[in-house]
């Protein structure tokens, strides 16, 4: 039995190394052909790659450089740019119709690069510093990788302007006999002076030399009192402390408009009340001349 035992041990062990040999003998291969297409296929990525890695650098570089300048192309404007303020920065807005980008100049020396929008626009925000006068251009500039850049722009002056206008000389009669008066006095040119009193407002702009002529201010009888606010052409506005202070009294008989002939301004609108007054002190010179014969 033993005998018979190791016969069928020897039998299945024969089998066992059959199939081991057999499986031993099945290799996973790849191909020769598969292997060569990888190759190729791998050095062909590898050199893309090195190519386009190549390209982006010079692109780098030729877009870093100065654009070349092109006199035939069109300035950009400074259309939207305010030539007066008295914020802290300079906007500086315009239109740049066919560009990718606007380079901005500050008194000749180049400040920023701007994208320019897809309405054509481009803004900046520049920060002044100091009060006074800023010349303001920009160029325009466009392709890729090599750029072209217009000619600058016509440079458009820009005032910074904070500092409170100061009101000079006011004169107006303390009491009158009329419903109305006449309110004169000077400023700094083309500021605007504000009489207010309630909801009641009274305005005019002063001429080239800073006159200036209020007229038709409505009084209530007795005392009145207003407030005056001066602002200026950049928008720095001052409350004046000193109020106006007059009395209509029925039982005076001074004239609301008797102001003198040297307090009266030029300023558009007030013109033709400031001719008024003079007719009428030039038809009491006459009527008084007149008497004498």
């Amino acid at each position: 039995m033993a005998k018979k035992k190791s016969k069928s041990t020897q039998k299945v062990s024969k089998e066992l190394r059959r199939e081991e040999s057999m499986v031993s003998k099945v290799e996973i291969k790849s191909p020769e052909d598969q292997e060569r297409v990888s190759r190729i296929v791998g050095s062909i990525f590898i050199f893309l790659g090195i190519l386009l890695i190549s390209y982006g650098i010079y692109s780098f570089v030729k877009f870093s450089r100065n654009p070349e300048l092109d006199d035939t192309l069109e300035s950009p404007s400074l259309s939207g740019t305010e030539v007066l303020t008295n914020e802290e920065n300079i906007l500086v807005r315009g239109l740049a119709d066919g560009y990718d980008q606007v380079f901005v100049f500050v008194d000749n020396e180049e400040v920023a690069r701007v994208k320019v929008e897809k309405d054509t626009t481009f803004e900046y925000s520049y920060r002044a510093e100091l009060e006074g006068k800023y010349a303001v251009s920009v160029a325009g500039v466009k392709g890729f990788p090599k750029r072209y850049v217009s000619a600058q722009s016509d440079m458009r002056i820009v005032e910074v302007d904070r500092t409170d206008p100061v009101l000079g000389e006011v004169k107006y009669p303390e009491e009158v006999g009329t419903e109305t008066f006449t309110l004169t006095g000077n400023v700094e040119p083309e500021a605007e002076v504000v009489v207010r009193r309630g909801v009641d407002k009274y305005s005019a702009v002063c001429d080239e030399e800073g006159k200036f002529l209020i007229t038709g201010i409505l009084l209530d009888e007795g005392p009145n009192v207003f407030e005056m606010e001066v602002i200026d052409k950049a928008g720095n506005s001052v409350e004046v402390e000193e109020k106006v202070k007059i009395t209509y009294s029925v039982d005076s008989d001074v004239n609301g408009n008797a102001v003198t002939d040297e307090s009266l301004p030029v300023a558009a609108g007030e013109l033709e009340a400031a001719m008024k007054v003079i007719r009428e002190n030039n038809l009491m010179a006459v009527f008084g001349f007149l008497d004498l014969y």
